[in-house]
């Protein structure tokens, strides 16, 4: 049954847009109309972004009901950088996955506008270094994990009226770092990681490339196994480990990243970890700046939270 599943999903001409009429419209124009409104709502910072200095940027993956402020504080930002993008590099969250490594295929993702076409050459020589049992092994995950489909969304929502040349996508899911969190090796030992992001390097090194983390930041609360709600206090420290989180996200560090997450052995659930360290190590150095952040309800009482945020890296 998981042959014939993963033969349907490579013979199809696209990946479908899994959430469109769940999540977000699946209307075209009542999408659009939906993602302005969250552009329009957003504070107005009167900040874009140099299309010459930004280089990605860290974007949510929560549904967009309760993260569409922070999804529009950020692609507004980038919007102009992110137009004038020949390549978008999407690090997305497998929540799928029970391992770690990175999850490639040669799909392309469809949206409510059309289709965003996948960089064959790009995944071919990542595929090439991984070696394609691993490179490949869990790519039907791609069929119904949510965190690609809703970046590329918003890019394509800034994409839509490029023209004949549209941005083509290298969608990458990252499964967990529980072992590296839990044992003496970090990622950056990983020999197989390393050789994918040197790959993914020199295989977008001629292109204008726009690289973008899926990702959210800490779960906490009863909906994830903790046995006490979050109160007005537990708020306040739940800020504060989260503003030194991306304090060290915007010194472009991915090493201190990951140890920072490592120290406290996880305990917030941060999954959207593997994302972010893989897009720091791609870009190697980029410096962030905060452009929104919110906690957002994870049960009905309100006692469960997900936080997230945006960056832009530069």
């Amino acid at each position: 049954a998981y042959t014939a599943a993963l033969q349907e999903f490579r013979a199809a001409p696209w990946r479908p847009p899994g959430l469109a009429g769940a999540s977000y419209p699946a209307d075209p124009d009542d999408l659009r109309d939906t993602l302005q409104g969250y552009v329009d709502s957003a504070p107005d910072t009167g900040q874009q972004t140099d299309g010459r200095s930004m280089r990605g940027l860290v974007s949510p993956h929560i549904d967009y009901q309760r993260g569409g402020p922070v999804y529009a504080q950020v692609w507004d930002r980038v919007a102009e950088a992110v137009r004038e993008a020949e390549i978008a590099i999407i690090f997305g969250t497998d929540h799928i996955s029970g391992r770690e490594g990175l999850t490639l295929t040669h799909q392309h993702y469809a949206t409510p506008w059309g289709v965003l076409p996948t960089a064959h050459p790009v995944v071919e020589a990542v595929a090439q270094a991984m070696g394609d049992k691993v490179a490949f092994r869990d790519e039907l995950h791609h069929r119904v994990e949510h965190s690609i489909e809703l970046a590329a969304v918003w890019l394509h929502y800034l994409m839509r009226d490029k023209g004949d040349k549209p941005c083509e996508l290298v969608p990458v899911l990252c499964g967990p770092f529980q072992r590296f969190v839990t044992e003496d090796d970090p990622p950056g030992q990983d020999v197989t990681m390393s050789a994918a992001i040197q790959a993914l390097r020199a295989a977008t090194a001629s292109s204008r490339t726009v690289v973008i983390a899926a990702a959210d930041l800490a779960h906490v609360g009863p909906a994830f196994g903790d046995s006490y709600p979050i109160d007005f206090v537990g708020r306040a420290g739940l800020t504060a480990a989260d503003q030194k989180f991306m304090a060290t996200i915007c010194t472009g560090d991915a090493e201190a990243v990951f140890q920072r997450v490592k120290e406290e052995q996880d305990r917030r659930r941060i999954c959207g970890l593997p994302p972010i360290y893989l897009t720091l190590r791609y870009l190697d150095g980029a410096k962030g700046q905060v452009s929104g952040y919110m906690q957002c309800p994870a049960d009905q009482r309100n006692t469960s939270l997900v936080s997230i945020c945006g960056i832009v890296l530069r």
